[in-house]
């Protein structure tokens, strides 16, 4: 069943509700290597509903409907032969595979848990984990983070590209976290997760 009555304030609340899972659920399955990947794609994913939920209406399930959306454009870039064998099939080394997924509420919860753990990177600063947080966990824009630090659009911009640079480089896994990797970080989760709006508070 379609309503074709107006999204009024339906998508920048599914964006900011929604965006955190499946940049993490898709972090998650390609790696932080390819995080731009992940956010490309949940970005287009919504581009696709403010394109096609104002000519044919919002669907029953506008959550199920991105998921459904978000998950066949992860499949397209897997099935792109150049981009799979020249960058994911080296980050995740010549004996393993890439499995589809789905976006179920196991798959999301543990996939936000870890983007918690990788968003807490001790190669970031105090300021750029907060910023990351804001962002990925969040759903935050650029604009709405400037606002919150009091700072130049310029400052946050490079700020968030310095701090996901080095989240490529940290190589933290988010699909298994090792004890270690839990007790290190911790103490900065629990201070992240204290800033985090409790509307966007999906693990406890």
């Amino acid at each position: 069943m379609i309503n074709r009555k107006s999204n009024n304030g339906l998508l920048p609340h599914l964006f900011q509700q929604e965006y955190p899972k499946m940049t993490a659920v898709l972090c998650r399955h390609f790696g932080l290597k390819h995080i731009e990947i992940a956010e490309d794609i949940t970005s287009e994913t919504f581009l696709k509903a403010v394109e096609h939920w104002t000519t044919k209406g919002v669907p029953a399930n506008p959550a199920a409907w991105l998921y459904a959306v978000a998950r066949n454009k992860a499949k397209d870039y897997l099935k792109r032969i150049v981009l799979y064998d020249t960058q994911i099939k080296e980050a995740i080394g010549p004996n393993e595979t890439i499995e589809y997924f789905e976006f179920n509420d196991q798959n999301i919860s543990d996939s936000q848990l870890a983007m918690i753990f990788a968003v807490c990177s001790p190669a970031n600063s105090p300021e750029a984990q907060i910023c990351l947080a804001l962002q990925i966990l969040c759903g935050f824009s650029t604009e709405e983070i400037t606002d919150a630090f009091l700072a130049k659009p310029e400052t946050i911009k490079k700020r968030l590209q310095r701090a996901k640079a080095n989240l490529r480089k940290d190589n933290f896994q988010l699909k298994n976290l090792s004890e270690t990797e839990i007790n290190s970080r911790s103490d900065t989760v629990l201070r992240t997760l204290y800033i985090i709006p409790p509307e966007n508070r999906t693990v406890s």
